[in-house]
């Protein structure tokens, strides 16, 4: 019984943070679009390095990350039926010009007396989810105990000043804490155990996206990249899902017999290599066939080993497919993309052929029943 409880518990916190982070990926999809046009302009010499047209396209793609909170400030808000302009008000608070400068002072800060633990708020998720959350009870208390005639003029200074300070003083640094726990423990394991970390990572990512706890993993990776510019390979693991599944698809379509299953297993193949959507490729073939799950998933797996044994990172936030390839590149790190591009390969190579030599029987479960029968006979 225990075991269940946990279990919903945890079920009920993914679900929240993807329904969190769901409204806000258009537009970070769209800042890093932006910033993949930046790394051709000036690849291709239309744009100078530097100069003032590159640093203005690079300030509009990088916008949606620094000003993630606010964006998660809203549609967590809308998730949990929090006041939005209040919730963005008190997270205003932790983004202040004047908050940050205080927190990159070299003395001990304290309000009231109590310790004030100095933090960067810029790209943060984590903290941002757990303090409206933190409001849905605050609101809750606040217009229990006021006066129905002052509730209108005194509970919205109330709710901002309480959370606020909760923000500041104790949910922004655990929020803190537990984002820089995960990235922590992945950082932990790639630098111990490389190899098979990311070959777990990546063979396990189909069931992160069948369960939403890949959003978990996105959001430590968007933190990543807002903080240091770079992320240390868990989009990498998403690049290896989006060609672990097209090659496992493309296999089947090959094997099917039937011109539904082709069809089905073919727009699968084409849609998540061009968009990096994979829940279609995985609910509509891999997972209904079963035996394509496991070997995407083994060939993922022999790809994230890989990974783990050159090391690859992510400079842009975008859906791992081919049109964003581009996001493995830097000028920093020449041989990166390189190695992104022999991951995917690997990916896409080794799904391919283990779903066309050991995917299984599939176009029993298209046949009619009477043909089933006449089959199995």
């Amino acid at each position: 019984m225990e075991r269940t409880q946990k279990q919903s518990i945890v079920s009920i916190v993914i679900d929240h943070i993807s329904s969190c982070m769901g409204p806000v990926v258009p537009i970070l999809i769209a800042g890093g679009l932006v910033k993949l046009l930046v790394i051709i302009f000036t690849y291709t010499g239309l744009v100078a390095n530097g100069n003032t047209t590159e640093q203005v396209l690079s300030i509009i793609g990088d916008a949606p990350l620094y000003f993630l909170p606010f964006l998660l400030a809203y549609s967590a808000s809308v998730h949990f039926k929090v006041n939005t302009v209040l919730a963005i008000g008190a997270v205003g608070a932790m983004m202040s010009p004047t908050f940050v400068e205080l927190a990159s002072s070299t003395e001990d800060l304290f309000f009231a007396g109590i310790p004030l633990i100095k933090a960067d708020y810029a790209y943060s998720t984590i903290p941002i989810i757990l303090l409206i959350v933190v409001m849905i009870y605050i609101e809750k208390a606040v217009h229990r105990i006021m006066p129905k005639a002052l509730d209108d003029i005194l509970s919205p200074l109330v709710i901002l000043l309480v959370s606020s300070l909760l923000g500041l003083l104790a949910i922004g640094p655990l929020g803190t804490l537990i984002g820089n726990a995960l990235s922590g423990s992945m950082s932990w394991l790639q630098a111990r155990v490389p190899v098979i970390a990311w070959a777990l990572f990546a063979g396990l990512t189909p069931l992160l996206v069948m369960t939403g706890t890949h959003w978990v993993f996105v959001a430590v990776a968007v933190s990543q990249l807002g903080v240091y510019g770079a992320e240390d390979g868990i989009m990498v693991g998403f690049f290896i899902l989006t060609f672990c599944q097209a090659g496992a698809c493309l296999a089947v379509f090959f094997r099917a017999k039937t011109a539904e299953l082709k069809k089905l297993s073919f727009s699968c193949a084409i849609t998540v290599l061009l968009t990096g959507v994979t829940e279609p490729p995985i609910f509509g073939v891999c997972l209904k066939y079963k035996k394509p799950l496991i070997t995407s998933m083994i060939g993922a797996a022999i790809a994230g080993a890989y990974q783990g044994l050159v090391t690859i990172h992510c400079y842009v936030y975008a859906f791992p497919a081919i049109p964003s390839f581009l996001m493995f590149s830097s000028p920093d790190e020449p041989g990166n993309l390189a190695k992104a591009l022999i991951a995917a390969a690997i990916s896409f190579a080794a799904s391919f052929l283990l779903t066309f030599f050991f995917g299984g029987k599939l176009d029993r479960e298209e046949l009619p029943a009477p043909e089933k029968a006449e089959a199995r006979a």
